[in-house]
């Protein structure tokens, strides 16, 4: 996240001004005019450019064309009132312009902390639209809007300079306004809506697959008392019977029919510090997927996670297609024990990967662990990973460890 975010809009806004007053185009060129304008968007896009943020131009250009309809309806209507509360001649002399430009911003601000206020079902929106086709006809739908508005600008030229142009400006400012909130917000709902029933299928599918493990577990307890009340008996007959040589016998059988295990028993207490339903189902079904390799995967979230919702969606999308096609892999290891740890710092969400390996494991490159069992292979990561975002993979004489690390403040 940038920091000291207030100083660098002053200054942006202090360039801005600076420009729009030395462009000397500004009252006899209307394309020449926008040269601040211009210049503006192309800083913006410069930034998005060198953050490598690209691809979210289309959404910059869609909020840039609410906020430029946002700002005229406001501005045209404060404009107008003054007009009608003084007079023509005060609202374009230097006091007037002085006073609406203070109205305005009064405005501009309260509009502002209210949309920064409620500002995650957009991000949300914004987010999942990336790359789909839903992004470009939204695009397609603003730019419309922006268009048709512009038009009607230029067509009423002629009444420039009265109360009446501003007035009926003013208002088809607003119908924009008002159309293009009501379909964002029907947008959003409909995704709210359709991210909610998503959310619950998965749910439905995690306690499904939850119940279906903790059956497994109550199986092998039950079976295990079974067992453990019969391996008494059999004891207690032979001593009993002071045959102490068929104790030991039977003793020695016990214990060579064991099968030694650590196994990594996932609860639903394991995940309660995992706030997304979906990256809790994630790490959830890569458990199983990792018990069907015969792989012990033990998942440690030490503490509540509190990174953003585009966060830890990006972070389950590196678990599913990291761990998943290393797992036979890992099931030919000795032992086949795997950590899973999701830790935070203050900037970062690190994911932590340990596994064994065997002493003449070696590392090809940055992405790759060469073992006699198998090629531990995690070069996909670096085609997911977002700006800022590191991968590093390590060996050690007996293990080996994966660590990725995602800013919290942006996945993009």
């Amino acid at each position: 996240m940038m920091r000291h975010v207030s100083l660098f809009c002053a200054i942006v806004a202090g360039a801005y001004v600076a420009v729009d007053l030395l462009n000397p185009f500004t009252a006899d060129s209307r394309l020449l005019g926008a040269l601040p304008v211009i210049l503006l968007l192309g800083f913006e896009w410069g930034v998005l450019a060198l953050r490598h943020q690209l691809q979210f131009l289309p959404a910059f250009i869609d909020v840039t064309i609410l906020a430029y309809l946002m700002i005229e309806f406001i501005d045209m209507m404060v404009i107008a009132a003054t007009i009608h509360l003084t007079s023509l001649s005060f609202a374009t002399s230097l006091w007037g312009t002085l006073s609406e430009l203070v109205i305005d911003n009064m405005i501009f601000a309260l509009v502002a902390s209210g949309l920064w206020f409620t500002r995650a079902p957009m991000e949300n929106m914004i987010h999942d639209m990336l790359g789909r086709s839903m992004e470009y006809l939204f695009l397609t739908f603003m730019t419309i809007l922006a268009l048709v508005y512009i038009l009607f600008e230029y067509s009423l030229q002629s009444l420039q300079e009265s109360a009446q142009y501003l007035i009926f400006l003013g208002g088809i400012a607003g119908t924009l306004v008002v159309g293009l909130s009501l379909s964002t917000y029907m947008l959003m709902q409909t995704h709210l809506q359709a991210t909610h029933s998503h959310l619950q299928a998965q749910g439905q599918e995690f306690r499904e697959q939850y119940t279906t493990e903790l059956n497994r577990q109550m199986a092998a307890v039950k079976k295990f008392n079974h067992d453990y009340q019969n391996m008494l008996l059999g004891l207690g007959g032979y001593l009993a019977d002071h045959d102490y040589a068929g104790f030991r016998q039977f003793y020695i059988d016990i214990r060579s029919g064991w099968e030694t295990s650590n196994a990594a028993e996932l609860t639903i207490e394991d995940l309660a510090n995992v706030p997304n339903t979906e990256l809790r189902f994630r790490l959830y079904h890569n458990y199983l997927l990792a018990r069907q390799q015969e792989v012990q995967l033990f998942v440690q979230i030490p503490a509540p996670l509190t990174a953003t919702v585009a966060v830890l969606k990006q972070m389950g999308k590196i678990v599913d297609k990291t761990l998943p096609r290393n797992l036979p892999t890992l099931g030919k290891a000795q032992p086949a024990t795997v950590t899973f740890a999701l830790q935070e710092t203050p900037q970062e969400l690190h994911w932590l990967l340990t596994f064994p390996v065997p002493n003449n494991a070696q590392l090809d490159g940055h992405s790759r662990v060469l073992t006699d069992v198998g090629v531990l292979d995690f070069s996909n990561i670096h085609g997911m990973l977002p700006a800022k975002a590191t991968s590093t993979l390590q060996i050690k004489f007996h293990w080996g460890q994966l660590i990725v690390a995602l800013p919290k403040s942006s996945t993009g």
